[in-house]
């Protein structure tokens, strides 16, 4: 049977992995930027045409959809949300900076143990059995990963860079945690919080690096970035929870730490040992019980 356009746009099994591979292509592309501008300046244009993106998209329905109303206390929680957001790519690509890209991504997927470590405080969530396990899981990929496997002589491969792929994942769980206690509507939402990030990525560059113009084909990678990650996935993802259930769509996004490694290799070259590998099989099983948690939870 023949699907026609419509319904491939509301289809989650077209849709979603679309939106895996431009989420998975964040390392890869962002370590090929990295041989020719600075990670400032690297945000400050994946920002910046995301906020002039949507800043485009919110003069454009102005004035077709209900007027969204604001308060002081909506707005700086947001702001707030921008703050970490913007700490997260930063922290991140200037692990990428520093480390091989299979390394600072695989130390960046223990995001999601924050995000179930941080709803405890923060939304007065639980600790159970499931968090339990995830935390433990997650925290052993990590020291198996940073150590080599070798830890009697603790061999890191850059210290600074581990601690800044580790505080980016701790940055997402404190961001999303956070961004629960959101009242506004998804899109005026990412409009702040994009917004936000982008001025401070503009402050950062201003103060740590200097104004450059990258080159066509850096500028198409840099494209590709703030388009993929802050804009149309934005609106893929947000179309696929439309048509699709929350759980359908979470058991997707398991395949993208795998995505992410694949196009490393394929992009970069670099090499996957087996202990990348076992450390990598630890992060991911404190991944899935992350997910245990939700279900258990909405079950």
């Amino acid at each position: 049977m023949k699907t026609t356009p419509t319904e491939a746009t509301k289809n989650p099994y077209i849709l979603m992995p679309i939106l895996l591979l431009m989420w998975g292509s964040f390392a890869a592309v962002n370590k090929l930027l990295l041989r020719h501008l600075d990670s400032y300046q690297v945000l400050f244009y994946t920002y910046g045409i995301a906020a002039v993106s949507f800043s485009i998209l919110f003069i454009v329905w102005w004035k077709r959809k209900p007027k969204t109303i604001w308060t002081g206390k909506s707005v700086i929680l947001l702001m707030c949300c921008g703050v970490f957001t913007f700490l997260y790519d930063i922290l991140y690509v200037k692990a990428l900076e520093m480390l091989p890209a299979v390394e600072a991504s695989m130390l960046n997927y223990l995001f999601p143990i924050f995000i179930v470590l941080f709803a405890v405080p923060m939304n007065h969530e639980k600790l159970n059995k499931y968090k339990v396990i995830s935390i433990i899981l997650g925290f052993a990929g990590t020291l198996l990963l940073v150590t080599k496997g070798d830890l009697a002589s603790l061999h890191l491969t850059n210290l600074l860079g581990d601690l800044m792929a580790i505080a980016a994942a701790v940055c997402w769980g404190l961001y999303t945690n956070l961004l629960k206690k959101n009242t506004l509507d998804l899109f005026h939402s990412t409009l702040i919080i994009t917004i936000t990030a982008s001025l401070l990525s503009t402050i950062g560059m201003a103060l740590n690096s200097r104004f450059t113009v990258p080159s066509l084909p850096d500028f198409s990678y840099l494209a590709w970035i703030s388009l993929s990650t802050h804009v149309v996935g934005f609106f893929l993802y947000y179309r696929a929870l439309q048509y699709a259930s929350a759980s359908l769509v979470a058991s997707f996004t398991y395949f993208t730490p795998f995505i992410t490694l694949g196009l490393i290799v394929l992009m970069l070259g670099e090499k996957l040992t087996p202990v990348d590998l076992t450390a990598f099989a630890l992060i991911c099983l404190g991944m899935v019980y992350s997910r245990k948690v939700k279900a258990t939870a909405t079950g």
